[in-house]
């Protein structure tokens, strides 16, 4: 899987067929999957690969050899990428290294897309006309985007809760003087003397 998606060759043919609306679709899948799997930065990239700390995956410039046909490889490509759960569970499957390499490639191949220009976007900005309008999310990755906004604050809501805790706990240990003591009459009157109690 790794050689496919890293694919120069066919992966340039196969976004060069899609229209414009799937062209869209699949740049949005493309920038989403990578905030999902937590892609480090073009800095940090080159910066472990500088002092050797991410093993080199660089997939061939060259045109591999696949028994399937070109035609039906560049259509199952393009399928993919305009499937998120089905793109997401590929690359979720690479190491960071072949993470890496893949978005290095799509960085090269992302310019056969055939994206809206700068001008056209510019004036669809200024015209209040969205490119969600034109081209809506999938039903199903809207769905996914709703369940990700409500775990993300899940867990944000957690985090308070348990930084709150904590803030109480670390005030009650700097402080134990200011915990109320039990009253000693109650605990006078709960303690029952032997000789009674023997009688």
């Amino acid at each position: 899987m790794f050689a496919i998606l890293t694919d120069h060759h066919n992966l340039s043919r196969a976004f060069a067929r899609l229209s414009m609306l799937e062209a869209i679709r699949v740049k949005r899948n493309l920038d989403q999957v990578f905030t999902d799997l937590k892609m480090p930065s073009i800095e940090l990239i080159r910066k472990m690969r500088e002092e050797g700390l991410l093993t080199d995956a660089y997939a061939p410039l060259q045109k591999p050899n696949h028994d399937t046909s070109e035609s039906v490889l560049q259509n199952h490509l393009a399928q993919l990428f305009l499937d998120y759960p089905k793109l997401k569970q590929a690359l979720e499957t690479f190491s960071l290294a072949e993470k890496v390499t893949f978005k290095e490639t799509i960085d090269i191949v992302v310019n056969a897309l055939n994206l809206p220009s700068e001008s056209l976007t510019e004036m669809m900005a200024n015209e209040g006309v969205s490119v969600d309008t034109i081209a809506p999310q999938d039903p199903q990755q809207q769905q996914i985007d709703i369940v990700r906004t409500r775990l993300n604050q899940a867990a944000k809501s957690a985090q308070v809760d348990a930084q709150s805790i904590r803030a109480r706990l670390n005030a009650l240990a700097h402080h134990p003087g200011d915990n109320p003591k039990p009253d000693s009459h109650i605990e006078q009157s709960s303690v029952v003397p032997l000789r009674r109690h023997q009688a």
